[in-house]
């Protein structure tokens, strides 16, 4: 890519773009997401660590993401990535590391830390892949700082504003409780705000799912314990957000009437109907994260509507009753079923489902109930749309693969063999393609496998980035890789992520859910 194409590239992008920061300062960072702009700019975090960094005296903050990898620059001012003394990487998703370190290659910079010389800019991670599994980025990144933004403010500022050089720099960053470095002799300790002030968008953007939105995170974590989801422990405790604040935010800082709310718990936020109302009220559109069925009221449900929710998200998971005793998210059938028509009723035109396949136990059977439950969902909801609104209304499924997350109970469990897998997907396909007024999307086998062999690398995982900047065809690197994703684990198993940090819960939890999953797993087989 021609330079100037790449600088006209960005430009319009910030010319299309309302809350971007332009200043003045010595020290110049970058905030770089390792994916395109359109999935960069929908991310809280990424632009909390932008609108931080620009609010220290003296320090100017750039973006980068990575819409190119060779010749790349920075939004703001199109800088080179080396033009910059500390970059802070936000890092999310596991095939979002292979971006980085293909980036950094590209660059011209060493992607190990250890083959880095003083010279280059100091990479600092952070985001939920680092408390997630830390060990990805712990050759690859000089220092992980693990946690929440807020109580690391007064690190990341003493770093910048006492320190010039990043040697003196990273001397200081391995005296905290939080950061995560190779040689460290005790765990990091993943740190959380206590703040209850909600997190919200600072740039408006044009482009991607949440185009034109004010995003406000109002929880954080999850206060049910589903046996598969790491937003259930990592995040502990399950906070709730101060919805006085929220409305301050709402009125005096949004740049939109178009409010997103981001929560894993949105129908049990407490007196949700009441600020809903508020909501419209006030004239602002919502569009919430997806919902958990037995939270969902008739009047909860019109409320979404008044304020002109488009779409709404519910996740079963599975429809086996074996599998949700294992899983932890016990969903009854006639409350789907409820749902689904209170929510046709509404008038809301779209309904999107998620489904998990190859849990453990699973058959061929509990795929058969799984496509019996969705044909059943989408002729109730088409019907009662066209019976009440002439239309047919749209049905979106998603059906995704069960990966294994680290402190998740189901860490130890596998990732389904790709036979059998790819049976099931067949399967699926042949059935749910029989079903009218049907969209659907099933995860592939190679796409689950390169997130379960990420998601649960140990001390190996560098080989894996060695042999993927070797050929830069991911498939080929995993052909010549030992992935331990198919190995079955029991309680007894110290896995490297637990070395590394401790989160603000007993780990013992995971172990003790895993044995009773275990046990229902056998009482059923």
């Amino acid at each position: 890519m021609e330079k100037w194409a790449v600088i006209k590239h960005y430009r319009d992008i910030l010319a299309s773009e309302e809350g971007y920061i332009l200043k003045n300062g010595s020290i110049k960072v970058a905030a770089l997401y390792p994916n395109k702009y359109e999935i960069a700019s929908q991310n809280l975090g990424f632009q909390e660590v932008y609108k931080f960094l620009n609010s220290i005296e003296d320090v100017v903050c750039e973006r980068i993401v990575l819409d190119f990898y060779e010749d790349n620059l920075s939004i703001e001012t199109q800088k080179f990535f080396a033009e910059f003394e500390v970059i802070f990487v936000s890092i999310n998703y596991e095939e979002d590391v292979l971006n980085l370190i293909r980036f950094l290659k590209a660059q011209h910079i060493k992607p190990f830390n250890y083959e880095r010389d003083n010279n280059t800019p100091l990479i600092i991670a952070g985001g939920v892949l680092t408390f997630l599994n830390p060990r990805l980025l712990l050759n690859v990144a000089d220092i992980q700082l693990v946690g929440d933004l807020e109580p690391m403010k007064d690190g990341i500022i003493s770093m910048l504003t006492n320190f010039s050089s990043k040697k003196e720099r990273i001397s200081f960053l391995t005296t905290l409780d939080y950061s995560v470095f190779s040689g460290r002799k005790d765990k990091a300790k993943v740190v959380h705000k206590k703040d209850r002030t909600p997190v919200c968008s600072s740039i408006k953007t044009v482009s991607g799912e949440f185009a034109n939105e004010f995003l406000v995170e109002l929880s954080i974590g999850c206060k049910y314990g589903c046996r598969f989801c790491s937003a259930s422990y990592i995040y502990r405790p399950y906070r709730i957000m101060d919805f006085n604040k929220f409305y301050e935010i709402v009125e005096n800082d949004s740049f939109s009437n178009d409010i997103g709310i981001i929560s894993a718990v949105f129908g049990d936020l407490p007196d949700i109907q009441t600020h809903m109302e508020k909501l419209k009220n006030m004239g602002k559109n919502v569009s919430v994260s997806s919902l958990r069925i037995d939270t969902l009221t008739e009047r909860l449900i019109s409320l979404l509507k008044d304020c002109n929710v488009k779409s709404i998200t519910i996740a079963e998971e599975t429809v086996s009753e074996k599998l949700k005793k294992i899983i932890r998210k016990e969903i009854k059938e006639e409350d789907i079923y409820n749902v689904v028509e209170i929510i046709a009723n509404s008038g809301i035109t779209n309904l999107k489902l998620y489904y998990m396949i190859g849990l453990p136990g699973e058959t061929i059977e509990d795929i058969k109930l799984l496509i019996g439950r969705i044909e059943k969902i989408v002729d109730i909801f088409t019907k009662k749309q066209a019976e009440k609104f002439k239309r047919l209304g749209k049905v979106k499924l998603s059906v995704n693969i069960f990966i294994p997350k680290p402190f998740t109970p189901m860490q130890y469990f596998p990732l389904e063999d790709k036979r059998s897998i790819n049976n099931k997907i067949k399967f699926l396909n042949k059935e749910l393609r029989k079903i009218p007024n049907l969209k659907f999307s099933i995860m592939s086998h190679s796409t689950a496998y390169l997130q379960a062999t990420i998601s649960r690398a140990e001390d190996n995982i560098d080989e894996l980035y060695h042999l993927f900047l070797k050929t830069n065809d991911i498939k080929a690197a995993l052909k010549n890789f030992k992935s331990n994703a198919y190995e079955q684990f029991d309680e007894a198993k110290q896995f490297i992520w637990e070395e590394l940090i401790s989160h603000n819960f007993d780990e013992n939890i995971l172990k003790r859910e895993f044995s009773l999953a275990r046990k229902i797993l056998k009482g059923w087989s």
